[in-house]
């Protein structure tokens, strides 16, 4: 018997919120993640949205950011 024959065939390994990029799913060793200040996502420096000198994992996360409503502020 071997150290891991009690692991099921087929099971994905599962990997950790912050060991990879939550959009291209790219994992790397050297991999420089930003995690975005709205949804909490892990992102690398090729998905990564630049806006107002933040890093966002996208466009809609960052007007979220800079021009989302208050809340109870109605129009």
């Amino acid at each position: 018997m071997g150290l891991f024959d009690d692991d099921e065939p087929g099971e994905k390994f599962q990997r950790e919120k912050g060991e990879y990029c939550e959009i291209c799913e790219r994992s790397e060793k050297w991999i420089e993640l930003s995690k975005c200040p709205m949804c909490h996502k892990y992102v690398c420096d090729r998905c990564k949205y630049n806006m107002g000198g933040k890093v966002f994992c996208s466009e809609n996360c960052a007007n979220e950011f800079y021009w989302g409503e208050e809340d109870g502020q109605e129009e």
